[in-house]
């Protein structure tokens, strides 16, 4: 899917050094990764993690503890990248003449990229925070995070808003919006009758509907 101007170089962060022994640590973190989006934190063994890295079962303890410092690690690489993401996307000067259907758009456009491409990252990351307090308590602080800067942005071009209420228009439209991405990219757990629709598809009705519901300007 071809990217908006406003986003065209906008990448996942990816944080720390790129000596032999950071690859094989990201090595390690990736195939972590992938297995507790896929199996779950609980189901997954240290020697399966090695398995899926192609390293040995000593490799993973000397560059972790024990599972549980692996565990903090893959969340806390997730977390890391999250931020620094963040901020890269939601940075006011990226968005220097942007509307707020380009906003809309680049924020779509980027997350419906994300979960093509890195589809086990956030559900890892989630999966881990599952049972941690903690965790989960900053995990939604990125959530937030994310939440509060869009909003600000589309806050910031609230003259093109028709809505009455812009803050609650607002709200609503990202929420209806980070709905429909987890129902169209967690087919399992919520299955939806737009499965076959493209992402173009998806995007193009996921803005029209948001620009009705703010009554844009046109």
């Amino acid at each position: 899917m071809p990217r908006s101007r406003w986003i065209s170089d906008l990448h996942w962060v990816r944080t720390g050094q790129q000596s032999r022994s950071q690859r094989t640590q990201e090595s390690l973190l990736d195939a972590a990764s992938v297995l507790f989006a896929e199996k779950g934190a609980d189901a997954t063994s240290v020697a399966d993690v090695a398995s899926r890295a192609g390293c040995s079962v000593g490799s993973v303890y000397h560059h972790f503890r024990d599972k549980r410092a692996l565990l903090y690690a893959v969340f806390d690489r997730m977390s890391e990248e999250m931020r620094a993401t963040t901020q890269a996307a939601l940075d006011p000067a990226r968005w220097e003449g942007a509307t707020v259907a380009d906003v809309l758009r680049g924020y779509l456009e980027f997350a419906i990229e994300l979960f093509r491409d890195r589809p086990t990252s956030k559900r890892a990351g989630h999966e881990i925070a599952r049972n941690d307090p903690a965790l989960r308590e900053h995990l939604a602080e990125l959530h937030t995070e994310v939440d509060e800067g869009l909003t600000a942005l589309l806050l910031a071009r609230r003259r093109e808003i028709g809505h009455p209420d812009p803050e609650r228009a607002i709200a609503f439209v990202l929420d209806q919006i980070g709905s429909m991405l987890r129902t169209r990219f967690d087919e399992l757990l919520m299955p939806t009758r737009l499965s076959t629709v493209s992402d173009e598809e998806f995007l193009a009705e996921a803005l029209a509907s948001a620009a009705a519901y703010l009554r844009l300007a046109k």
